[in-house]
């Protein structure tokens, strides 16, 4: 069957995955625009305050074993905000579907945050995470191993007053980049998804002088 000319393909895939003390509306700018190019997108949300991150990343498994067991989709890709990350990055470690494809971490805490560490004393009870994404290096994010996927791209924020830009890499990524912004409102650049879609599609992050954005190695 010939695909008409402007409709995207129907066999991949994107599930996206919000952050702390966010909801799925945040990533509704970002899903908009990846929907151009793929015909399926899931905004997939979770209540992230009250529990633990691995009772998110276990319940994200189970939705990747399920997408994954359907054998609809060539491949499986995912793009995350902020603790989303972390949420996916204990998914994978739990499941890593077969098709995996591409791996987009948006302003990840990858190596804590200071203003967790500096909130959880206070709303640690009541607020899990804030405790676990604290960015000593003992702490709960910063002792977990690294992803085993090969194609991850990191998109930090310049200024992002949660989550210092070099608090986003892990050492295994395959490009980084820092992009103008701040921590949430990266999310609603046109420039955000415009790379998220590159990477996806070509596994690197577009360069282009005179864009705003900073080279991968630059921090």
């Amino acid at each position: 069957m010939i695909q008409p000319v402007g409709q995207p393909p129907n066999d991949e895939l994107v599930v996206l995955v919000h952050g702390l003390a966010a909801h799925r509306v945040v990533m509704g700018r970002l899903a908009w625009s990846l929907r151009e190019q793929y015909a399926r997108v899931m905004n997939w949300g979770y209540s992230s305050l009250w529990s633990r991150i691995e009772r998110h990343g276990r319940a994200l498994a189970g939705l990747l074993e399920r997408l994954d067991g359907e054998g609809k989709h060539s491949r499986i890709h995912l793009v995350t905000h902020s603790m989303g990350g972390i949420v996916a990055r204990l998914a994978l470690a739990e499941y890593l579907p077969r098709n995996f494809g591409r791996f987009v971490m948006i302003a990840p805490p990858n190596r804590g945050s200071h203003m967790a560490a500096r909130l959880a004393p206070f709303l640690g009870r009541v607020c899990p995470p804030l405790v676990q994404l604290g960015n000593h290096e003992a702490s709960f994010v910063c002792s977990l191993p690294l992803p085993q996927v090969t194609e991850l791209g990191i998109i930090a924020a310049k200024t992002d007053f949660l989550v210092h830009h070099p608090n986003t890499r892990l050492g295994c990524e395959r490009d980084h980049i820092v992009l103008p912004g701040l921590h949430s409102s990266l999310l609603w650049r046109r420039e955000t998804a415009e790379q998220v879609r590159h990477f996806l599609e070509h596994g690197e992050f577009r360069r282009q002088s005179g864009a705003g954005f900073q080279p991968a190695g630059q921090v």
